[in-house]
């Protein structure tokens, strides 16, 4: 058996599979390119800056589509988990009242705060993304065939 000896040796390292694994979960992209401690790192740092501030503000106050402008589209680039907080928002709204609404909507302060938090993991993500696309194309680039070395002739 071949020792490994480089990050992801024996398939290929593609740039837009990084890409897209780092936006399914922060630092999965790391992960899969063999950078596991930073993407542990990252997966730990921008999960819970976003996941804090859905709990400082609420589900409702902080995911919502219609009252929240452009922060839901740096959200959007935490992935799957912007859309699980949404389905939760959703379903908060179908199945309370209208008086028990108001107590799911947080007070202004932290609603604001909340919103910036989350938005600001997004954008972190964003950023992780980027990364792990640069190191991506890093990791393929090393890997250039090389020429067996020729014995030299005395």
């Amino acid at each position: 058996m071949k020792a490994k000896t480089e990050p992801n040796a024996d398939r290929g390292t593609s740039t837009a599979a990084a890409a897209v694994f780092a936006w399914l979960l922060p630092g999965l992209g790391h992960w899969w390119i063999g950078e596991r401690a930073r993407g542990v790192i990252f997966f730990v740092v921008i999960s819970v800056t976003f996941w804090g501030g859905i709990a400082v503000g609420g589900v409702r106050s902080t995911v919502a589509p219609t009252g929240n402008g452009a922060w839901i589209a740096a959200q959007l680039c935490m992935g799957p988990q912007t859309f699980m907080a949404l389905y939760f928002n959703h379903r908060l709204e179908s199945r309370t009242t209208k008086a028990a609404k108001d107590l799911y909507q947080a007070p202004w302060p932290a609603s604001s705060s909340a919103v910036v938090y989350s938005g600001v993991a997004g954008l972190l993500n964003l950023l992780v993304i980027i990364d792990v696309m640069a190191r991506a194309e890093t990791v393929r680039s090393t890997r250039v065939a090389r020429p067996p070395p020729q014995k030299r002739v005395r």
